[in-house]
């Protein structure tokens, strides 16, 4: 919404909350309501500060308002100022929460390798078998 609808608004809704005169002296309704007017002055007051209702503002402070903020060094001054030991298993969850929701966040699950299973049997074995089984 513009700032003008806006400032409009806002008169209509102080005009609507204005006292109103009692029910018996009413005033005739054709007649055209006077609106106080705003003098020249401001209104070129208000060109001259703005574009189309817009207040020119500082670089300087739109880039420190955009410039991220790192905030590691007043948390840890915090944390370290702070007499109260946390378990490990919370301090280990608030980590964890930290870090991310993104699958690039999350650190990959290390998995046991597993050792190459031997056989059972042994060569000896191997060697009987086949000899029952085909005969030569």
């Amino acid at each position: 919404m513009s700032a003008a609808l806006l400032r409009r608004g806002l008169e209509l809704l102080a005009a609507s909350e204005a006292p109103r005169d009692p029910p018996g002296q009413a005033k005739p309704r054709g007649a055209p309501v006077k609106r106080p007017r705003k003098t020249k002055a401001i209104q070129a007051q208000k060109l001259r500060n703005s574009a189309k209702g817009k207040v020119p503002k500082s670089a300087l402070d739109e880039y420190r308002k955009r410039e991220c903020k790192d905030h590691l060094r007043v948390n840890l001054k915090f944390l370290t100022r702070t007499r109260s030991t946390v378990a490990e298993s919370v301090s280990q969850q608030i980590l964890r929460q930290n870090r991310g929701r993104k699958a690039c966040d999350r650190p990959v699950a290390k998995t046991k390798k597993k050792k190459a299973e031997g056989t059972v049997f042994t060569e000896e074995d191997f060697q009987k078998f086949q000899q029952e089984y085909f005969g030569s």
